[in-house]
């Protein structure tokens, strides 16, 4: 194990930095994937908010094949529920549903759109991309209700292969009949199967790693005696440490070793939130969707999914569930002591639940950093952070680490990219290896050896 590197966190991004650089992992929870792992509650499975891998990266793909992880290929089944109808995803192809006012209007918006090859935001992205109809239909209510902030205030370098941007034929058409049409990156993916949920792919991560030590939590970083100290006082040492924790707590772990400018930048960066509200229901098939998405006001949820279609082994024997995803804010607060009792209410408001339905287990589950909001400030700081970061060699990677809008995929590459960078910098490190506290090592090796099925310790050198 190359104990001169160093890796904070074991999401997607640090397990893969971890196998690739051969280098212990620490993370903060009890468990390891972060936002992409798992919660088992009485038998159902529930994710953390959707999660799918749609690439085609053969390296990921060879990578899930060496660490075992077997998948099922979906053809996506998603819709939007607009206007009180179900039009299939992408909306804007699928009008036919809407009323024939709304839906001309969508359509001559289209056809007579403003092509702007420099928008200033991703609001005159839209109107540029896809006409002020559907922008102002869909696009900007669910974008509001998604990020929190208006889509004026965001920059639209992030749409790239998000935002689907259709032809003249497909809006055309699409206003005519609805159907469930392949445009997206996402509209064929993968999802584990045997009932783990996505966190298979991090658990089957760690079972390969050199080591992964849960419950550590950094509480300082001193980048000069290059020591991180985690929260019962313990320190380890390292030569290169890639971090995977966003950069604002970074750069707190670092404390007064940052620069102010640096320390006011990271102070710009936001995320939103959301709080998952996960459903066990007494009735099987309660829909053959994946995932639906609501623009309107009056529904909590901008998005709910349907955990049994992605694999029916994450519910109970004649069980459906239902997660449902309510973005918050402090501008935005939600009542949490009334927030499940809320989307059980939308949910038979929006037919898919019927008033008689018998609910068997309500969860929630809390992700206080969600999507790193691409707002002007966004771009800037990243970056001021990150070379300030490689200059102490500190390697920042992942969604929060680079405070990019990562899917699983560009997530674990982020990993494997960092570890070779860091395994490039470890020959121009101090030269002086670090030795981890004797406690951590003995418990490590403890870990590991109980997952090879070996037992035995080795020496600091």
């Amino acid at each position: 194990m190359n104990e001169n590197i160093v890796v904070l966190g074991a999401g997607l991004t640090g397990l893969c930095a971890a196998l690739r650089a051969n280098a212990p992992a620490y993370e903060a929870a009890d468990s390891v994937g972060g936002v992409a792992a798992s919660d088992r509650v009485d038998g159902f499975v529930f994710d953390r908010g959707i999660h799918v891998l749609q690439t085609r990266n053969q390296q990921v793909l060879d990578l899930l094949d060496e660490i075992g992880v077997q998948t099922a290929v979906h053809e996506r089944n998603a819709h939007i529920y607009s206007h009180d109808c179900y039009t299939p995803y992408p909306f804007q192809i699928n009008t036919a549903g809407l009323p024939l006012p709304l839906r001309i209007r969508c359509v001559w918006d289209f056809l007579r759109r403003e092509e702007n090859e420099e928008p200033a935001n991703y609001e005159e992205w839209m109107y540029a991309n896809l006409g002020r109809g559907l922008a102002q239909t869909f696009l900007i209510p669910y974008s509001e209700k998604f990020w929190g902030v208006p889509p004026a205030e965001l920059t639209h370098d992030w749409t790239g292969n998000r935002v689907p941007k259709p032809s003249t034929s497909q809006v055309l058409r699409g206003a005519l009949w609805n159907r469930n049409t392949p445009v997206g990156t996402n509209a064929t993916f993968r999802y584990p199967v045997n009932g783990r949920g996505y966190a298979a792919i991090a658990d089957a991560l760690m079972r390969r790693a050199p080591a992964v030590y849960l419950s550590h939590r950094a509480t300082a970083i001193d980048p000069l005696r290059r020591r991180i100290r985690f929260q019962d006082g313990r320190e380890v040492g390292y030569r290169v440490l890639i971090s995977t924790v966003p950069l604002p707590h970074v750069i707190d772990l670092l404390a007064d070793f940052a620069p102010a400018e640096v320390r006011e930048a990271v102070g710009r960066l936001r995320t939103n939130s959301i709080l998952v509200v996960n459903l066990g229901v007494a009735r099987a098939n309660l829909s053959d969707r994946h995932w639906v998405h609501f623009p309107g006001k009056d529904i909590s949820f901008f998005r709910i999914s349907f955990p049994a279609n992605f694999d029916p082994a994450v519910v109970p024997p004649g069980m459906s569930s239902i997660s449902a995803e309510v973005a918050y804010s402090p501008d935005q607060p939600i009542d949490r002591a009334m927030i499940v009792e809320r989307v059980i209410a939308d949910l038979v408001k929006v037919g898919v639940l019927r008033p008689d339905d018998r609910i068997v287990l309500r969860a929630t589950s809390d992700i206080p950093l969600a999507y790193c909001i691409y707002d002007k400030a966004r771009k800037g700081a990243a970056r001021l952070a990150g070379d300030w970061l490689i200059e102490q060699d500190i390697v920042t990677c992942g969604r929060y680490g680079l405070w990019a809008y990562f899917w699983s995929d560009e997530a674990m590459m982020s990993g494997l990219n960092a570890a070779g960078k860091a395994l490039r910098l470890l020959k121009q490190a101090p030269a002086e290896p670090p030795c981890p506290a004797p406690a951590i090592r003995a418990e490590a090796r403890h870990v590991a050896a109980v997952r090879r099925g070996q037992a035995g310790t080795e020496q600091c050198r």
